[in-house]
């Protein structure tokens, strides 16, 4: 046919995932070629029967749409931590949490228990997780049952890792809503945008060392980013195991024993800073009075007659640094300027604490706890109604 002896320029823009699409826009080029130099008649039929894909092609196929899926798998999780968060922030902005601490709630019962809570339900999400993934049939996270309990204890361990790092995240923030936008922000960053961001300084030769670098350094401290590394790989434990030919365990150090290394010691770390920035004031506090006691010259008072362990003490309370605002209310109560109700109650209080001392019975006889000097000053207000 003069059909194949003519130069015919085409451009056949076709859906590449539809097998006929091809074959289907080379008939009709050359029907409407056959037509105009045959005539109106002239047709073109065309039989396709594309060939079954090999095992490796569909395993390849398969790997790449799941590791499409494991990256943007990342993006529930970056809510949950967040959404958790806020709980506890939510107390702090109301003084739940202080309240629990007046009461003698120590900071490890408070944040041990608040850490067991958090992933308990966590762990009722990867249960829901992992039941979706089943009903899928998504074969490379539970094609068998190891894989299974890989994928559960694998986004089990996000949640432990997360969740103390959540609560460690928490204490920047003042409100609740302010602290759900802000860890779920970070969390996507640290686990979606590096995961990216760390592919593609690998597939550039100059910068892998430097993205082997900042994963082994910074990267795998990051909750999100590990869980992301460890999806992929089990997303390619079998495309290795049907091109090497061997079992792959998926519990080993390269697939997931390295990741949930990483989870577990982070998690540890997240919760001890939480504990030590909560128990920080308390230490002061502690530091103070053991301070002021030794600087104290003057004896206790003798314990009353019929009370056995030791009378009641009294303290004098430590000027605390205050606002300008405050100091300028502190300045004019100081000239004259404070209520005449307090002012009148401070009198008769000194006046009854050296009755009893005159009586020669000690200046807190009588009292249970005789508090002096203690202020609380009110700032301005903003606005005036």
């Amino acid at each position: 046919m003069y059909l194949y002896e003519t130069k015919v320029g085409a451009t056949i823009l076709h859906n590449t995932t539809y097998y006929h699409a091809l074959p289907i826009g080379l008939a009709e080029l050359h029907q409407a070629r056959l037509r105009e130099l045959k005539g109106g008649g002239a047709y073109v039929r065309v039989r396709n029967h594309p060939l079954p894909l090999t095992k490796i092609a569909s395993l390849y196929i398969d790997t790449f749409l799941t590791l499409i899926a494991a990256v943007f798998l990342l993006l529930p999780f970056c809510y949950i931590p967040g959404t958790l968060a806020m709980f506890w922030v939510r107390e702090r902005e109301l003084h739940v949490k202080h309240v629990h601490f007046v009461s003698g709630v120590t900071p490890l019962q408070y944040w041990l228990v608040a850490l067991v809570y958090d992933i308990l339900c966590v762990a009722v999400i990867d249960t829901c997780f992992v039941i979706i993934l089943i009903l899928y049939g998504n074969d490379e996270f539970i094609g068998t049952p190891g894989r299974s309990w890989a994928t559960y204890f694998l986004v089990f361990s996000y949640g432990v890792s997360a969740v103390s790092l959540s609560l460690l995240l928490s204490s920047l923030f003042k409100s609740a809503t302010g602290a759900q936008i802000g860890i779920s922000a970070f969390h996507f960053i640290s686990g979606f945008v590096l995961l990216l961001f760390s592919s593609i300084l690998e597939s550039i030769p100059s910068t892998y060392d430097f993205a082997e670098f900042m994963k082994q350094a910074v990267f795998r401290m990051l909750p999100p980013f590990v869980l992301g590394e460890g999806l992929i790989n089990l997303s390619v434990v079998a495309l290795f195991e049907e091109v090497l030919g061997e079992t792959i365990s998926p519990w080993d150090w390269k697939v997931l024993g390295r990741p949930l290394a990483y989870m577990y010691s982070s998690a540890a770390l997240y919760f001890l800073l939480v504990l030590a920035l909560d128990s920080k004031s308390d230490m002061r506090a502690f530091y103070r009075y053991l301070v002021g006691s030794s600087a104290s010259s003057s004896p206790p008072a003798p314990a009353p007659a019929g009370v056995g362990g030791g009378g009641p003490r009294s303290f004098e309370m430590a000027t605390l640094p205050q606002r300008p605002g405050a100091r300028a209310v502190a300045a004019a109560g100081a000239a004259g300027s404070e209520d005449e109700d307090v002012a009148e109650e401070r009198r008769l209080v000194r006046a009854y604490l050296r009755e009893q001392e005159a009586k020669g019975a000690g200046a807190e006889a009588g009292a249970a706890i005789a508090i002096e000097s203690l202020r609380k000053v009110y700032p301005p207000m903003a606005v005036d109604s």
